[in-house]
């Protein structure tokens, strides 16, 4: 055996043997806790409930209300049913969650008033939040949750139409820009209107 072979082994060896060399290895452990230790249990608990919120916002009012409202923050209340300032804990018994609405209109601050208990229900069930007790409007201007459209699927292009494009092209002699221009026009009639063509 070579002698840096017989170094090399020895080295292993050792190594394996060495308590040293361990690395010891991290438990993984989920984001939660460490945000709740920073935060504390309470506020990240509003703070995901009022992610799932505006998640499911359209869900809960409706299209036309969503672009014109959107939930602000959830703000706990004392049992006599006052809001509790920022870092202040109930003193005796839990009084339940206030849901701030901001709103692009007077009109509309009306209508979530009006619709607050339905609202409540939907929140219980599209959110999972069960001790929503108020609802309460703050007139913001252009507020609204904005739905993004539906991203629109390519169609498929048949070959001879491909084909007929690729002998179109075939006068350009740099092939990156032929290829280019094949795919960018392809793209073009994939995503064009139909009644455009």
């Amino acid at each position: 055996m070579p002698i840096s072979l017989a170094a090399k082994n020895y080295r292993f060896e050792c190594a394996a043997l060495s308590v040293r060399n361990r690395r010891s290895r991290a438990q993984l452990q989920g984001l939660s806790s460490n945000f709740a230790d920073i935060l504390g249990a309470d506020a990240l608990a509003r703070i995901s409930a009022l992610a799932r919120l505006r998640r499911a916002w359209l869900d809960i009012v409706g299209a036309m209300m969503a672009r014109r409202t959107e939930p602000l923050q959830l703000e706990t209340l004392d049992a006599a049913g006052t809001a509790l300032h920022a870092g202040t804990e109930a003193s005796h018994g839990d009084g339940g969650l206030c849901l701030w609405v901001a709103v692009d209109h007077a009109m509309m601050g009306q209508q979530i008033r009006f619709l607050r208990d339905d609202i409540r229900k939907a929140c219980f069930r599209h959110a999972q939040i069960d001790n929503l007790y108020q609802v309460r409007t703050r007139l913001l201007p252009g507020a609204g949750v904005r739905s993004q459209p539906p991203k629109r699927e390519p169609r498929t292009i048949p070959f001879a139409i491909k084909r007929r494009l690729a002998l179109d092209l075939a006068s350009i002699k740099d092939r990156r820009l032929r290829s280019a221009a094949f795919n960018a026009r392809v793209a073009q009639m994939a995503y064009q209107d139909e009644e455009n063509e």
